[in-house]
């Protein structure tokens, strides 16, 4: 009997309930296996002994940039997929950005009701940047690594410009505190200027805004 590539578990350490990466496994019995498993959440392996579930095959499209494949994933039927899981396709990471279930796109619907799933490569991702020169902003972007992280005042190169990064849009608020991070996942856009910090970006910065990020020292990053 083939072992799928990813299981739906319960991780042991966050106690979140997802779509795991099967990272190595057995089989302990006719229908039963022993496997270590990577959290979607929390990213930490765990020990599991399960049965091995029923699939279902289910439409997938996978997006990157302006092209997009079609293929079919099977999933444990009923269970529960929501946007923002992530779904191993051999080696590949897929993240669900969306969900159709007959006419309707939804955040989240059992899997054995489920006629397309949405997705996007997940290996890498594009991160969008706004330029600030002056008079003008410039839209460039980049593919990088999910967990990127990425803080205010800390440098960036992208292309030929060498810059800092003032601001950062995540999917749920503005940073703008020195030192505030986020990881690539999270981000929506970077705003970004050339050179250093100057005296007015630290005042503006001193400006109260309720953010989750986290202080550290400032860290450079090349991007082509």
């Amino acid at each position: 009997m083939e072992i799928p590539s990813s299981l739906y578990a319960k991780c042991t350490f966050c106690n979140e309930e997802s779509i795991c990466r099967v990272i190595k496994s057995r089989m302990s019995g006719k229908y039963k296996i022993k496997a270590v498993l990577k959290c979607s959440k929390c990213e930490k392996g765990f020990d599991m002994e399960m049965e091995i579930p029923k699939l279902i095959s289910i439409r997938t499209i996978i997006s990157q940039l302006e092209e997009s494949t079609r293929t079919r994933v099977e999933l444990p039927t009923g269970h529960e997929l929501r946007v923002g899981d992530e779904i191993m396709v051999g080696d590949t990471c897929i993240q669900v950005m969306s969900i159709e279930v007959g006419n309707k796109r939804l955040n989240k619907a059992i899997v054995d009701d489920i006629d397309t799933i949405w997705t996007r490569y997940f290996n890498e991702i594009v991160v969008k940047v706004s330029i600030n020169l002056g008079r003008t902003t410039q839209a460039e972007a980049f593919m990088t690594d999910p967990d990127d992280e990425f803080r205010v005042y800390g440098d960036i190169e992208i292309g030929k410009y060498k810059l800092y990064i003032y601001r950062i849009k995540t999917t749920s608020h503005m940073l703008f505190r020195p030192g505030a991070m986020a990881l690539a996942r999270d981000v929506v856009r970077l705003y970004c200027k050339h050179g250093r910090p100057n005296k007015k970006d630290l005042e503006d910065a001193s400006i109260p805004v309720v953010d989750q990020g986290h202080g550290g020292d400032a860290h450079h990053r090349k991007r082509r």
